[in-house]
């Protein structure tokens, strides 16, 4: 971890510490330790740090920060508490959250010394990807750094270009008003205006034929019939014999 430390944090030996008189705080959606991309070590927790953040100094609290280190680390607030049905920004559904507490001289991070490990890329893969939870606190402009920085923070590089990642996030993120619209589409200029889907249920969204082909028959029949889009694939033009 070779990061310019804000005013806020200080380093002793091999950890980061909390460095002033107020208290910080991190809000990690309940989401991350039903994937297990959160998880408590005894008194420590380990988790990607992709999530929100504030700061309270003085009786005030910040703005809402991103916390942008997409790899696992460990760390060890002193207090921890359940919240349910919140809303970080305005544009955000309500979830349930842990709050992570810290005052002077916590250990926000207990080794800068973050060990590089595929099972990270894997676990970032399956919460923006796979389960599709991707924080809309989260710029959407900026999403592909975080793939590109967690994938290099592991010791590797996917050898792709950003394009193909924009491919990947332009249908993962929909219009928060229209969920089978895909988000670029939307014409909103609010970055935080989208809503993360799982890559599962992308086929569900594009037109009957794709919904019915995709992998939970029962729930396949269901999108294809509700499904209006009129949109043919090349396959389903062969299939129906259109090309032939």
């Amino acid at each position: 971890m070779n990061e310019t430390l804000p005013s806020f944090l200080k380093q002793s030996g091999d950890s980061i510490l909390f460095n002033t008189n107020g208290e910080m705080y991190f809000y990690i959606p309940e989401k991350f330790f039903d994937l297990k991309v959160a998880e408590y070590q005894g008194d420590c927790i380990s988790l990607l740090g992709v999530f929100s953040y504030a700061l309270k100094e003085n009786g005030k609290m910040s703005p809402l920060r991103q916390f942008n280190y997409p790899t696992r680390f460990v760390t060890k607030p002193y207090k921890v508490e359940k919240l349910k049905s919140v809303k970080l920004i305005k544009e955000s559904k309500p979830e349930d959250y842990r709050v992570l507490y810290y005052k002077k001289d916590d250990v926000v991070i207990v080794d800068i010394n973050v060990p590089m490990d595929m099972d990270n890329a894997e676990d970032f893969i399956n919460l923006f990807i796979i389960s599709g939870h991707i924080p809309n606190t989260i710029p959407y402009d900026k999403l592909q750094n975080y793939f590109v920085d967690n994938i290099s923070y592991n010791g590797s590089d996917y050898g792709i270009s950003l394009q193909l990642f924009g491919i990947v996030i332009g249908e993962l993120c929909r219009s928060n008003k229209d969920i089978s619209k895909p988000f670029r589409l939307d014409k909103s200029t609010n970055m935080h205006d989208y809503r993360s889907i799982s890559i599962i249920d992308i086929a569900r969204l594009v037109s009957p034929y794709s919904a019915i082909s995709s992998n939970n028959f029962n729930q396949a029949l269901v999108y294809a019939s509700i499904n209006k889009n009129k949109v043919t694939s090349p396959l389903e033009r062969v299939l129906t014999g259109e090309d032939v």
